[in-house]
């Protein structure tokens, strides 16, 4: 596979390697895919608590006052 980086990028990509962390280009892009792999597919244990509670909760259904309130806090 072949991939064409921006200058920015190979720039960091060289960055990383004067680290002495990653010992070639291959190492570097493996470790990105790690990440975002974990990003995209793991949740969080903060996350996966928080919907656990919501779950358990009990259910108050949204009206409008419901959302005007949540939106004044959202704008606190």
């Amino acid at each position: 596979m072949t991939v064409a980086l921006p200058p920015a990028l190979t720039q960091l990509v060289e960055r990383l390697l004067h680290t002495g962390r990653y010992a070639d280009e291959g190492d570097v892009v493996r470790e990105a895919l790690r990440v975002l792999e974990h990003q995209e597919f793991d949740e969080s244990p903060a996350l996966e608590a928080a919907i656990l509670d919501g779950v358990r909760s009990f259910h108050v259904p949204y009206d409008a006052s419901v959302l005007d309130r949540i939106r004044q806090n959202a704008r606190l």
